[in-house]
């Protein structure tokens, strides 16, 4: 933790020293400690609950009793003010680092979320980086309230619970600035309002267990639904792990295991402006679980192979295990776009005829989600048959032991 010079920083109350001076590592004494990137932006705002304070360090000392924090990025400075006074503002060091706090177990608010922990605040990149510092097991009820539905049954919590310990354990301290998004990107974490008794039970019941292969924390992947069948680690990415090996799936239930989406012609051109829109399509490959691994695009300007995880983000599918069907006047005109060929050497498929100008692109699709792991919707499936959170975990993460860190 920085100091900063003597002038601009100090407290922006005097209350009990401890609260302050005491370091990280004796709040981490009960767990370890997890920084969650929760925002990357120019402006921001935090503030107190209720009639609560909320305490600033690096700031200055002659601003007391802060109910209010706004920040504002421009020009190559950073400015507060205080209190809602957006009338006046105070320029903060260039190599400021404020860390926000309070006593309260409503946490602060930033945005429209409540945050437990510190909320510390520094510029990255041209951005104000808002990092939480929390315990690890708060963390965890927040993510799992906000990864899986809380009406789930307990032994699903548990299991997702377990596994998201895992995943934030092993990117622990890998990088300088913080551990893990608050998105996506690694696990979505939504402050305190995903919490809930029974998810707070989840995490309690399961306090301190991970998952491991051959005495090394795993790669504790998880996503909605498969589909019906989880897929191998080697597929989505670039290495096969003995424990992420393809599975059934139990997810029928889960509203995503079937959808369909539909793109006209000219949606599509817009989309692939590069080549000119799309012409035609046609799927190379596929794994053995059915998710498209390659697939050709025809375009009025050209054509390119891609991958099954472009088109999924270019279209925004929900994954990469689909279909598709050409539609014009809503008859099926090309019913032969679904093959399972390779490409060997520089061998290229032959062009597909021409596709009307206006045409739907239907994609029939299952599952959400990668694939790989734990699939939530299929935890839910063997909860509900009894199935305890060891059993779930075991069934997806092929030979794994559940133990303690």
């Amino acid at each position: 933790m920085s100091a900063s010079p003597k002038r601009k920083s100090g407290w922006v109350i005097i209350f009990i020293a401890v609260f302050f001076i005491s370091p990280l590592e004796v709040i981490a004494a009960k767990g370890p400690i997890i920084r969650v990137l929760i925002s990357k932006e120019n402006k921001a705002r935090f503030r107190a609950d209720s009639v609560e304070n909320i305490f600033v360090q690096g700031i200055s000392s002659n601003h007391k009793r802060i109910k209010s924090l706004n920040l504002v990025y421009k020009n190559n400075k950073v400015k507060y003010s205080i209190n809602n006074n957006l009338n006046t503002w105070f320029e903060l060091p260039d190599n400021f680092n404020l860390i926000i706090k309070n006593g309260d177990k409503r946490g602060i608010w930033f945005k429209n979320r409540r945050y437990a922990g510190e909320l510390r605040v520094s510029l990255n990149d041209k951005k104000l980086n808002i990092i939480n510092y929390l315990k690890l097991e708060k963390y965890l009820k927040s993510v799992v309230g906000s990864e899986m539905p809380k009406e789930f049954p307990l032994s699903a919590l548990q299991a997702q619970a377990i596994a998201a310990r895992t995943y934030a354990l092993k990117f622990l301290d890998k990088n300088k600035l913080f551990d893990l998004h608050s998105t996506q990107d690694s696990q979505v974490y939504l402050g305190l309002e995903s919490e809930t008794a029974k998810i707070n039970r989840a995490v309690k019941s399961t306090n301190s267990l991970a998952l491991f292969y051959k005495n090394e924390l795993i790669d504790a992947v998880f996503h909605s639904s498969s589909g019906g069948r989880t897929e191998n680690s080697g597929q989505v990415w670039k290495y096969q792990l003995p424990y992420l090996k393809s599975v059934i799936d139990y997810d029928q239930n889960s509203p995503k295991y079937k959808w369909t989406y539909k793109f006209t012609s000219a949606e599509l051109e817009g989309i692939f402006s590069d080549l000119g829109g799309v012409n035609s399509i046609q799927i190379i490959n596929k794994s053995k679980t059915g998710r498209v691994l390659k697939i050709r695009l025809y375009g009025a300007s050209g054509d390119k192979i891609v991958s099954g995880k472009y088109l999924r983000n270019k279209l925004q599918l929900l994954s990469t295990k689909f279909d598709l069907d050409l539609k014009f006047n809503q008859i099926i005109i090309d019913n032969n776009l679904n093959y399972n060929n390779k490409i060997v050497g520089d061998f290229k498929l032959q062009p597909l005829p021409p596709i009307p100008r206006d045409y739907f692109l239907i994609v029939k699709g299952y599952g959400a989600g990668h694939g790989v792991g734990m699939s939530q919707w299929g935890a839910k499936a063997l909860a509900e048959r009894g199935v305890s959170f060891r059993g779930i975990l075991k069934h997806y993460y092929t030979g794994v032991q559940i133990k303690t860190y």
